[in-house]
């Protein structure tokens, strides 16, 4: 007995299709085609393997008892055809298509884009694109399928667990800095900041973490006044003579606006950047591997 591979496929997308006509539209066949397929390999098996007592090319495909025997093999050959495309791809060094990746602002400057860069001059098929949303958002989006990665920020002390499917990746520890207004008394201790009005992050935040874990380490109040979504809002807090606040390496590399004084206190702590992304058969595609590669890079550069 000799059965022709490509034919044992058609039957595996005649199944998940749902019919042959439906197959024929998806592998761009007209239905008699596909049917003769199908035919002949019920010629080369010497089996009945689909149930023609169903009238109607769009009626869902029901397979006979050996049909679905058979089907488990040509999902098999299906699957191993994905994973040899999948292992090829990965080793010829390219790579392609889109690649969507969710990150927040002082990480798109110092991270997302040098990462990008660098993929997209080595790959010249990578379409990137870049969402600055919510992480709550980029999370469901991640599961969804709409982004390939996100990158998350959480306080040392915190240590996340990965989403069931996915995997992260450490990418940087960015260390905290204390920033005041520059016309204050330059501080010899924290605790001489205890009672002045501070800038807190919204609830999950890495610096709400971090000011928590300070509160609970030292016992002084670190009162939050204002809530902040992004470093520089802190800053122009800060540098208006409003607040004093946390603020990390990334995000002071940049010209500090008028008015602020970096204090730099010891064990303050991190934030630890990371990567997150799906894993899983076929996953992570070569692309999104690729941006991984490039992310860490591009994070080691800024240390």
């Amino acid at each position: 007995m000799h059965i022709n591979p490509q034919r044992l496929l058609m039957l595996q997308v005649v199944d998940s299709a749902g019919g042959v006509l439906a197959a024929g539209r998806q592998l761009h066949l007209a239905p008699s085609g596909v049917s003769q397929h199908i035919a002949a390999l019920e010629r080369e098996t010497g089996l009945v393997l689909l149930d023609r007592s169903r009238r109607g090319g769009q009626r869902s495909a029901t397979l006979t008892a050996a049909g679905r025997q058979l089907l488990v093999y040509a999902t098999r050959l299906a699957e191993v055809i994905a994973d040899a495309e999948t292992e090829m791809t990965a080793l010829s060094g390219s790579a392609g298509g889109p690649i969507v990746l969710a990150a927040f602002p002082t990480v798109i400057s110092k991270l997302a884009v040098p990462a990008l860069n660098q993929v997209t001059q080595t790959n010249r098929g990578v379409t990137p694109i870049v969402r600055e949303i919510s992480e709550q958002s980029a999370i469901k989006a991640l599961h969804a399928g709409e982004v390939d990665i996100v990158l998350v920020e959480d306080d040392l002390g915190h240590a996340r667990t990965p989403e069931p499917g996915c995997s992260l990746r450490w990418l940087l520890d960015d260390p905290y800095r204390v920033v005041i207004p520059h016309e204050w008394p330059v501080p010899t201790a924290l605790s001489e900041l205890s009672d002045y009005p501070w800038v807190d992050g919204p609830p999950g935040s890495a610096i709400s973490g971090a000011l928590s874990r300070l509160r609970a380490a030292t016992s002084f109040n670190f009162t939050p006044r204002h809530t902040c979504l992004e470093f520089p809002a802190a800053l122009a807090l800060v540098g208006g003579g409003m607040a004093v606040a946390l603020a990390t390496e990334l995000a002071l590399n940049d010209p500090l606006p008028v008015g602020v004084r970096v204090i730099d206190f010891p064990d303050l702590g991190s934030r630890r950047i990371s990567a997150l992304f799906q894993i899983g058969r076929k996953k992570p595609l070569p692309v999104v591997t690729a941006l991984l590669d490039a992310l860490k890079f591009a994070a080691h550069s800024q240390r």
